[in-house]
């Protein structure tokens, strides 16, 4: 399957759920003034706005969606921080070589095509006594369960995979990708929670509007996965809340830390 379009849909009903992630990337990076901080995979610009909130930090957000980048620069504009953006992916990144003290990626560059490469790329642009910080999912819980339902309905109408296949998660996984260009790298895991005020809420926010479904959503139909693999997904959700008179389903997943 081809690149996913992450213009399509409106992650900007995902990304809130996203924030307290970006905060702890953020809290772990241990920004100070002066420092270039470069968001890789910045969408809507929840960790860049984040970081342009220290003072004295300058920040560059990179992402290959354009409706993406001009939603995160009206955010930035709207609260008068100043901050960056400019199109490029994890393979590609626009800036020069060691100009990043630190490079973010919240659940961004784990989809990169070759993971390799990506870390190769993040490395490049690294300060020398630089920090890259990356958030990855653990591949569990109800959320992860039911997006699992719909990847593989997906792959099978298309012949291909989809999504991460590289394990990133895994503490021996990131350190094969890091240490080889010079980093001492650490894991450590966090839970966000996901909540809404009722299942079909967070189902339309989440799932029905993420560019992922509005992208393949012909393409399941044409096969008649569609309504099955959404059924079996919903079903998840429902029977993994976690509350009694709302939504609410926690995920796992981790920070890398790789510094210098």
């Amino acid at each position: 399957m081809s690149t996913l379009d992450w213009s399509l849909g409106e992650f900007e009903g995902v990304a809130p759920q996203l924030l307290p992630a970006a905060q702890t990337a953020i809290e772990l990076a241990g920004l100070s003034s002066g420092q270039h901080v470069v968001d890789v995979g910045c969408g809507t610009g929840n960790a860049a706005l984040l970081a342009a909130q220290h003072p004295g930090v300058r920040v560059t957000g990179v992402d290959p969606a354009p409706r993406l980048l001009e939603v995160a620069r009206a955010a930035a504009a709207a609260r008068g921080l100043d901050a960056d953006f400019v199109s490029g992916d994890a393979a590609n990144v626009p800036l020069p070589d060691g100009s990043a003290d630190v490079v973010l990626s919240v659940f961004a560059v784990i989809f990169a095509p070759d993971p390799a490469v990506a870390a190769a790329e993040l490395a490049r642009i690294t300060a020398p006594d630089g920090k890259i910080v990356v958030a990855a999912w653990i591949p569990e819980g109800a959320v992860m369960e039911a997006m699992k339902v719909l990847v593989q309905a997906i792959g099978e109408a298309s012949g291909s995979s989809v999504g991460p296949s590289f394990e990133w998660y895994e503490p021996a996984q990131a350190a094969g990708l890091f240490e080889p260009h010079g980093f001492d790298v650490a894991v450590h895991e966090r839970s966000l929670a996901f909540q809404a005020p009722d299942v079909e809420s967070y189902w339309q926010a989440s799932f029905v509007q993420h560019p992922l479904m509005v992208a393949t959503t012909p393409l399941l139909e044409a096969h008649g996965l569609l309504a099955g693999a959404q059924a079996s997904a919903r079903a998840i959700l429902v029977e993994g809340n976690e509350s009694p008179d709302a939504f609410k389903v926690t995920s796992r997943y981790v920070v890398i830390t790789a510094s210098r």
